[in-house]
């Protein structure tokens, strides 16, 4: 049963399924890095991981499906 994510979460998975870095996914979403990384620590904790690609690898087995995330300019 996949878990209930908000659609900041899906946002921030997507971008780091991509590749993208935490600075990197602040500026594309508009926020501070602190706020990427508090986000990244509640999934890690809600998904029992401590690592960037054994949370990605669990949210797709999980179901998830990444999302085209609009840049800001």
């Amino acid at each position: 049963m996949a878990m209930q994510l908000s659609p900041r979460q899906i946002e921030i998975l997507s971008l780091i399924a991509n590749g993208h870095r935490d600075k990197e996914i602040a500026k594309l979403l508009g926020m501070s890095v602190r706020t990427v990384d508090s986000h990244l620590q509640r999934l890690y904790d809600r998904y029992g991981v401590r690592s960037r690609a054994a949370i990605v690898a669990k949210w797709l087995l999980d179901g998830g499906i990444p999302v085209g995330v609009p840049v800001r300019q």
